[in-house]
């Protein structure tokens, strides 16, 4: 997550003013700044992996867990409602009817695309695990390079396909990886003593070589002056994002059992954290409102106000989830628990009754 902040830092605070006149990221304007954050916001797509690849893992035949799906839609909604009322009854943005139904109700109309993406891709998931438990070894490792070739290699290379940039592609891929290391990773890929050290390094290397393929690109724009280059330095990211993540996946899977309460407790907080901090509102005001990060570009204390908004961030959203978890959604889910053996019922007899429905047409 902090990770994930760190690139939201660069790309909503810094790289979404791209306009030639705004003279953000030129040769003429480059800085050692525009570099900081060229080599410190790479891995939001990365981050992300890493949450679909747990799913992925652990949801391969298996049930979903519909009270989960749920109350992380309630949460969606709670901080959708109270950032809302905060921001525009505040006034500290102006808004219309059509922009407070908008951010009212995100996952109708692609706010929190995340969160959003992954609750409708739950609703998928049996049907995704009854395909992918039916395909033979061979026929899985086929599916996944077919799949992995038309989202992140060709599109690494200005290939475009009907794959490209499909949030729904990216989530059903990486599901798809995280899956097939359950099925067969303890074949291979999850055994040996030490093993977790070579996925560590592994993780490195791919690193080393994304941050040297954007400042190989920086060099190459500042000398030929083509601010392409400085725009698309990071071009690479799309084809290692998800490598990147299934390494340092597999070196937390295989290192040392490692248990700490605390550790858990705040892990627990990481995707309120994104609910609240990549809210299309929240993101305006922390990004180009509060310390607005364009007013710092060009300050030698950069990287520390860089580092230090991200940590500012991650405490204070993790705090008011804490918070959240403590006084909403613990008597919520034990009012959802109460309820959830009726609604259970009523929607089995809903769908005894589609049916037969369904069997006289």
């Amino acid at each position: 997550m902090l990770v994930i902040i760190m690139c939201h830092f660069g790309v909503h605070g810094i790289f979404h003013v791209l306009d030639p006149a705004a003279h953000v990221l030129t040769a003429a304007t480059f800085s050692w700044q525009m570099l900081f954050t060229q080599f410190v916001c790479w891995g939001g797509g990365m981050g992300n992996a890493v949450f679909v690849l747990i799913t992925g893992y652990f949801m391969i035949g298996h049930a979903v867990h519909w009270r989960k799906l749920v109350l992380l839609l309630l949460a969606q909604l709670f901080y959708a409602w109270l950032i809302a009322g905060v921001v525009y009854g505040g006034h500290f943005l102006p808004y219309t009817m059509k922009d407070l139904v908008k951010e009212s109700f995100p996952i109708f109309f692609g706010g929190n695309w995340f969160v959003s993406c992954y609750i409708v891709f739950s609703l998928f998931i049996p049907f995704i695990n009854s395909f992918l438990t039916r395909l033979t070894k061979p026929q899985y490792q086929g599916f996944l390079l077919l799949l992995f070739a038309m989202f992140s290699v060709l599109p690494t290379f200005k290939i475009v396909t009907f794959f490209s940039a499909a949030p729904i592609v990216f989530f059903f891929l990486v599901y798809a990886c995280g899956g097939y290391l359950k099925l067969y990773g303890k074949e291979r890929l999850i055994t040996g003593e030490g093993c977790h050290r070579r996925y560590l390094k592994v993780f490195f290397a791919l690193l080393a070589f994304l941050l040297f393929s954007i400042a190989v690109s920086d060099a190459a724009g500042l000398w030929l002056h083509k601010d392409g280059l400085l725009t698309g330095a990071a071009r690479f990211t799309q084809v290692l994002q998800i490598p990147m993540a299934v390494s340092l996946f597999l070196y937390f899977l295989t290192r040392p059992y490692f248990y700490h309460a605390q550790v858990n407790r705040l892990a627990g907080t990481v995707l309120g954290i994104y609910l609240i901090h990549d809210n299309d509102l929240m993101r305006k005001l922390l990004w180009d409102y509060i310390f607005p990060n364009l007013d710092f570009i060009q300050s030698p204390w950069y990287a520390l106000f860089y580092l230090g908004k991200v940590l500012a961030v991650f405490a204070v959203c993790s705090l008011v989830e804490l918070l959240r978890k403590r006084c909403v959604e613990r008597p919520l889910s034990a009012a959802l628990e109460r309820r959830w053996a009726d609604a259970a019922g009523m929607a089995q007899r809903v769908r005894g009754r589609l049916l037969r429905w369904a069997e006289r047409v």
